[in-house]
């Protein structure tokens, strides 16, 4: 008798465990897949500013592939959930400018357009190196990019 009261409190035991870390694991995801939202935001694509250098002449930020070298202004935009109905933008997407990560001859071509980029939203916090004078911008990393105006207006 008492060995299937032992039982049955260590499968109990473990089913609860098993209960809270499915639980947690999940809350985990779905944390991550709000952070990690898909936007498309519409803007100016602009050269952006270039980092200051010191008296030796090199590059106060480290190496020039971890510049920003392209940034998004005039930015208007909208998250896009995993069903691809468009909803209210979050706080860390609702920015009026983006640095852009993509690649150079992605962007390049579209330099002075009013484009319509799709991408997911880094926030400023998590870069680990910031070109001078952009550390309030998050980073959209850029999956499609769609000209709208051949001039940004």
């Amino acid at each position: 008798m008492r060995l299937r009261i032992w039982t049955a409190t260590c499968a109990a035991i473990t089913i609860g465990a098993m209960v809270g870390a499915v639980s947690a694991a999940q809350s985990s995801s779905a944390s991550q897949s709000s952070a990690t939202k898909t936007i498309t935001v519409t803007g100016c694509i602009e050269n952006a500013p270039q980092s200051p250098t010191g008296t030796s002449g090199t590059s106060r930020t480290g190496t020039s592939q971890t510049e920003t070298k392209f940034v998004l202004t005039k930015a208007m935009s909208s998250a896009t959930g995993s069903t691809g109905t468009t909803g209210t933008a979050s706080s860390s997407s609702n920015a009026s400018e983006y640095r852009l990560d993509a690649a150079d001859t992605t962007l390049t071509p579209h330099v002075g357009h009013k484009v319509e980029i799709t991408g997911t939203v880094e926030p400023a916090s998590r870069m680990s190196t910031q070109p001078a004078g952009s550390s309030s911008q998050p980073t959209l990393k850029v999956d499609q990019v769609k000209m709208v105006s051949t001039t940004c207006s």
